[in-house]
């Protein structure tokens, strides 16, 4: 399969990371821009907040490439890139791609499978889940909010990138679907234009902060 390599560079910790892609496939084989954006982002955070992700638990739902993960991981977060089985092979090329930045920010990076379908897991909580540009049909909108309540606990924090592709009426339905149901179980915050990164942000991807809403006693 032909393959094609993208950089990206962690401002905060001058380091740059490359990202094998896949010529050929439609999802999961090249670093979407939601990707760039969230990665940015928290270049842009540990600049405000030098360590935030140092030796935190992460984990990223839909990996892809694994642009998100690999920068949590340069970061000095341990790390766990999912995605499905035939997509965690391009994962692991990447992760060994730029082995040298995760040893040297003291972070980690594994790549493991997950199907958001299957009921039962051995992942544990998380301090932070990512998920960049997940949400592209309808079948994944449930699932995805269950995973994401079960690797949650009250100290989790989410954040979350989005593309809404207004060329498409069914998938901004998708989106719309996923945002209310999000809203049932998790407090949401966009993250505004000055906080993200001045070059890796567009109008057209949402970034998005989510805690799990408190369970209320119905005593």
């Amino acid at each position: 399969m032909a393959a094609f390599t993208r950089e990206f560079e962690i401002e905060s910790e001058k380091t740059t990371l490359n990202f094998h892609q896949n010529v050929d496939g439609d999802v999961s084989c090249v670093v979407w821009d939601a990707a760039l954006v969230l990665a940015g982002f928290l270049d842009c955070e540990n600049k405000r907040r030098k360590g935030f992700l140092s030796r935190k638990s992460v984990i990223e739902l839909g990996s892809g490439v694994g642009c998100v993960a690999l920068a949590a991981a340069a970061l000095g977060a341990n790390v766990i890139a999912t995605d499905l089985p035939n997509v965690v092979p391009l994962i692991e090329r990447n992760i060994a791609a730029n082995s040298d930045s995760i040893l040297q920010s003291g972070g980690s990076c594994t790549a493991r499978v997950l199907d958001w379908s299957e009921k039962s897991f051995d992942f544990i909580q998380a301090d932070y889940i990512l998920v960049a540009d997940c949400v592209y049909y309808e079948q994944s909108v449930e699932p995805l909010v269950s995973v994401l309540q079960m690797f949650s606990d009250d100290k989790t924090i989410i954040y979350l990138s989005q593309e809404v592709r207004d060329y498409s009426l069914k998938q901004i339905k998708f989106w719309e679907d996923f945002h209310k149901t999000l809203l049932k179980y998790f407090e949401v915050t966009k993250i505004e234009k000055e906080r993200q990164h001045q070059y890796f942000y567009s109008d057209d991807i949402l970034l998005l902060e989510l805690k799990l809403k408190e369970k209320r006693s119905n005593s």
